[in-house]
């Protein structure tokens, strides 16, 4: 079974016109930052003290997405968030080649840039796929890993994602893409997800969110190569989010913990308490001894 079914368009419209709609943080936001990744601006924050953690988000969202986890753990966590690249206040190349392995290379070199040795790194959707990738490639940047509904980038999914990136491509605006590439049987959006959709227009570069989709091919991870890995993991999906579609990962990262959030889809699962107190709960029982 594939996590990206027919329906992986309407994930994609789904997860922004739910996020457009939850309600943000109450404690004010840390400062904007930025840093130079190989010509492309990054912006990040850092917020709190402690073992350090970086947050990927997922595609077409941006770092306030993880206002929830970082209000948590803020309190005894050094927490960076970062805007990948064709979202959010990052800069947004046009070129594919500009994606792929470079959301990965993004990661370390702003680590390298904060002179941070290992962290534990959280990705999210998309962001879950680049921390796969950053695993085989860069395992010992990592204290430990966790990755939301995501089960690493694989060249099927590639064919999955065409329609969107076509409409992507076309000129559309990002919510009449995503809307267009809809499969006929998805759950139609309500009014208020809709224009919540078109309000966020502004925010989107139609252009290089099709190009970090052609991207993706750079991002793909083996099976063989997942079998290898040490890090520890947490994965965590919603249980309403295609939970059948990680009985093969279990195979592959046999090592690895698994939390399943009930009655959570793929929008909603990253904004739930559950959410919060499964990573917390993962971070403590491998947190670092201090010196």
């Amino acid at each position: 079974m594939k996590l990206q079914d027919s329906r992986s368009a309407s994930l994609v419209l789904l997860t922004a016109a739910v996020w457009l709609l939850l309600p943000r943080s109450a404690t004010p936001q840390a400062q904007d930052q930025f840093f130079n990744s190989n010509g492309v601006k990054i912006r990040y924050i850092v917020v709190g003290k402690g073992d350090p953690v970086i947050l990927v988000h997922g595609f077409a969202g941006n770092l306030r997405v993880w206002d929830p986890l970082i209000d948590d753990l803020a309190n005894d966590h050094e927490v960076v968030a970062l805007d990948c690249r064709g979202h959010g206040k990052s800069d947004k190349p046009h070129e594919p080649e500009q994606y792929g392995i470079e959301m990965v290379n993004d990661i370390t070199r702003l680590m390298d840039h904060l002179e941070i040795k290992k962290a534990n790194v959280i990705g999210y959707s998309m962001g879950g796929g680049i921390v796969m990738k950053m695993l085989v490639e860069h395992p010992d940047r990592f204290l430990t890993a966790v990755v939301g509904a995501n089960r690493g980038f694989r060249s099927e999914d590639l064919e999955q994602q065409a329609s969107l990136t076509k409409y992507l491509q076309s000129g559309m605006s990002f919510s009449e893409a995503v809307i267009a590439a809809a499969p006929a049987d998805a759950p139609p959006l309500s009014a208020e997800q809709r224009e919540a959709l078109k309000r966020d227009d502004p925010n989107h570069d139609a252009k290089a969110l099709a190009a970090q989709r052609l991207g993706n091919k750079g991002l793909i991870v083996s099976s063989e190569s997942l079998k290898a890995n040490k890090v520890p993991i947490l994965v965590i999906y919603g249980g309403n989010d295609h939970a059948e579609a990680y009985a093969d990962l279990k195979k592959e990262l046999s090592d690895a913990e698994y939390e399943v959030i009930p009655g959570a889809g793929h929008a909603g699962a990253v904004q739930s308490p559950e959410f919060v107190k499964d990573v917390r709960a993962f971070l403590q029982e491998h947190q670092q001894p201090r010196r």
